[in-house]
């Protein structure tokens, strides 16, 4: 199923070749691409995209396949656009304030008061891009993949083995035909012998990509599971500046403004009625925090960032519900992944009563799959999330939902 091989004597070994004034062009060319993804504060691509996978001996079948136009722009703006082969078309577009999603077919949209999560906190961590359920999640297969691109290539260097040129590819790029040169880059082995090998046609002189493809081999239980991520690229922008007009929605004539839209390929919050992932965290004052050890009281997560508009609008509706139900048993923890020095000096600005957990890591916004914030999620006596808030909400909205764990 992959045909991604190179002649063992093409290989150039990174350990041998990172000498000052010795390294090969295509190792700096990696380096190169590698740094500018991971400086990147705004990107935007649009391209064809086809994710195929194999699990053990069984034959490799087509995953998703799909039309992508994915933007990541400053302060919570992103757009996402995905037209699938078999699902159809969605669009979802946030300014840092407001979020809204829109389905051409059935005419309808929805806006809610929320922030796109800052992109690229996953970048050093290969294990929710190589795991063989990271389908498996509120978005869909295609959207999932199509936002591990700029990850991928920011830790491309720091995780190689090798590099090598692969020679040319003929890729139509900005609606020009062209012949650009591949390079080929293999990963380290991690612990369970599981590896990623990435090739990109790519223009030397400006870094732009006319084609990636990523494939991933994971080991569970001695079985091997392929993925392999494929995107031909109309067009790629890494770092420049985008225009305020690309997050921006204007609803299309006739199209219906509607509480609930149900998303091609998504079904809502994959942990609703199901169990709150356990996580361990500090507070801001480096007491632990082990959800699981909170059985027996209602919990509420509120996840958000201090740059986010409808965060700070949020957060007073939160005191409030802390204060109030506190000595009735309800949990309330802020979860913040900017830092300890950023979400204490805010917290004590915003006057901020609950605790702050530091998820600089991202671990919980891993675990909950947090796309957008404000986002929170009330969790019962039992440990089951029984309601999934995504967007700004007011006080009688929150305090509606406490009814669920009987407040």
């Amino acid at each position: 199923m992959l045909r991604l091989t190179v002649p063992v004597a093409a290989i150039v070994c990174l350990c041998a070749v990172v000498a000052p004034g010795q390294q090969s062009s295509v190792v700096k060319l990696v380096q190169q691409v590698a740094q500018k993804a991971e400086s990147a504060k705004q990107y935007e691509f649009e391209g064809d995209l086809v994710l195929d996978g194999q699990h053990g001996n069984k034959p490799g079948v087509v995953i998703a396949q799909a039309k992508i136009h994915l933007a990541v722009g400053p302060d919570g703006k992103s757009l996402i656009r995905v037209d699938t082969v078999d699902k159809g078309e969605y669009l979802q577009v946030s300014d840092g304030q407001k979020t809204w999603a829109y389905v051409p077919k059935l005419k309808q949209y929805t806006e809610e008061e929320s922030s796109a999560r800052a992109e690229g906190d996953d970048a050093d961590d290969d294990s929710d891009a190589g795991s063989s359920d990271a389908a498996d999640v509120e978005s869909g297969p295609e959207e999932t993949y199509a936002r591990q691109v700029l990850p991928i290539l920011a830790r491309l260097y720091k995780t190689a083995a090798t590099a090598a040129n692969a020679g040319e590819a003929k890729v139509n790029f900005e609606k020009k035909k062209e012949k650009w040169p591949v390079v080929q880059v293999a990963s380290r082995k991690d612990e369970h012998g599981g590896s990623s090998l990435t090739e990109l046609a790519i223009d030397p002189a400006t870094l732009k990509i006319a084609r990636m493809i990523w494939a991933n081999v994971t080991y569970q239980n001695g079985e091997k599971t392929i993925v392999r991520l494929t995107i031909d690229f109309h067009s790629f922008q890494l770092g420049e500046a985008l225009p305020d007009s690309t997050f921006t929605f204007e609803p299309p004539k006739n199209a219906k403004l509607v509480e609930v839209l149900p998303i091609p390929g998504q079904a809502g919050s994959f942990l609703l009625n199901h169990p709150a992932p356990d996580f361990e965290l500090k507070t801001l004052d480096g007491q632990r925090v082990r959800l699981q050890d909170l059985r027996g009281k209602p919990v509420l997560l509120s996840f958000f960032a201090s740059w986010c508009g409808p965060c700070r609008r949020e957060l007073p509706s939160v005191v409030k519900l802390h204060e109030e139900f506190k000595d009735k048993g309800l949990q309330v923890f802020g979860v913040n992944d900017e830092g300890k020095s950023t979400a204490r000096h805010f917290a004590e600005k915003a006057g901020l009563t609950f605790a702050i957990l530091d998820d600089s890591s991202a671990k919980a916004a891993r675990l909950y799959r947090v796309r957008s914030i404000p986002t929170a999620f009330l969790i019962d006596k039992d440990g089951k999330v029984v309601r999934f808030l995504r967007g700004g909400r007011d006080y009688d909205s929150l305090r509606s939902a406490l009814k669920t764990v009987g407040l």
